[in-house]
């Protein structure tokens, strides 16, 4: 009877702290979608040291960006989302951060501390070379609220911590936002097509494999991944296999050709 008094307490202790309203989680958290608007880059934001700068100042103009938006006292979904993005990273060899595109995290909290910020950083580069790099910033309110408006990031203060989607985005050298990938799991595919797609296949070493992948991979709006494109695919089985009756024909031809001398 004490433990069932316990918990009702214990839950009933949990709603004074959060947000009750769900019409606000459903009109003020999550995604507005943006694409081909350009993400705001001139507004101040902080670094580890606690030095005011700005992305403009940060990021490498040459190659594409991914941008995750967490807070670094976040005790759920903030560090699954870093987690995610840290095996995404760690899991595509060829595409490094710091080197092929700029990786970002900024705090969506105000209270954030340059010392957090220091120990996100450190965290998360500990797996990455010395010539590659994941940066993370603090940033006062009136920043926060313009980049995420910007590129459709919705969140609100709920009770001590804040309601907020998961998933990161992608923009491309010229900060036009390129796509967006919901969640706290990247697909490797999902993930390298996003970035071939931001640098429009420009990004790191593309092989041909790459550029028939992404040739033959649209984004699913409904379903968020990438999904084969069956009429490309029609089409370069059909290109593939002209080219082989071609060269079928070619070789036939020249062996009846040294045959007939």
């Amino acid at each position: 009877m004490k433990s069932n008094i316990f918990f009702i307490f214990f839950f009933l202790s949990l709603n004074l702290f959060a947000v009750t309203d769900e019409n606000d989680i459903r009109t003020k958290v999550g995604w507005d979608e943006k694409y081909g608007e350009k993400l705001l880059s001139s507004s101040p934001i902080l670094d580890l040291s606690g030095f005011e700068t700005s992305l403009d100042n940060e990021l490498n103009p040459e190659i594409p960006t991914i941008i995750v938006f967490a807070y670094y006292s976040c005790p759920k979904m903030c560090s699954f989302t870093l987690q995610g993005v840290e095996e995404a990273v760690v899991g595509s060899e060829r595409f490094r951060p710091g080197k092929d595109y700029n990786l970002v995290t900024i705090s969506i909290d105000e209270n954030e501390t340059s010392k957090a910020v220091l120990q996100y950083e450190q965290k998360y580069n500990e797996k990455l070379a010395k010539d590659e790099y994941w940066k993370f910033y603090s940033a006062p309110k009136n920043s926060i609220d313009l980049i995420t408006s910007s590129v459709g990031y919705k969140f609100m203060p709920d009770g001590g911590e804040f309601a907020h989607p998961a998933g990161i985005i992608f923009v491309t050298k010229d900060k036009i936002v390129s796509r967006y990938l919901s969640g706290v799991i990247f697909d490797p595919k999902d993930f390298k097509l996003a970035l071939l797609e931001a640098s429009e296949g420009t990004v790191g070493k593309v092989s041909l494999s790459d550029k028939v992948l992404l040739y033959c991979y649209d984004f699913d709006p409904v379903g968020k991944k990438y999904a084969l494109k069956a009429l490309n695919v029609m089409k370069l089985g059909g290109a593939i296999t002209l080219i082989s009756l071609i060269i079928l024909m070619i070789f036939l031809w020249t062996k009846k050709q040294g045959g007939s001398k």
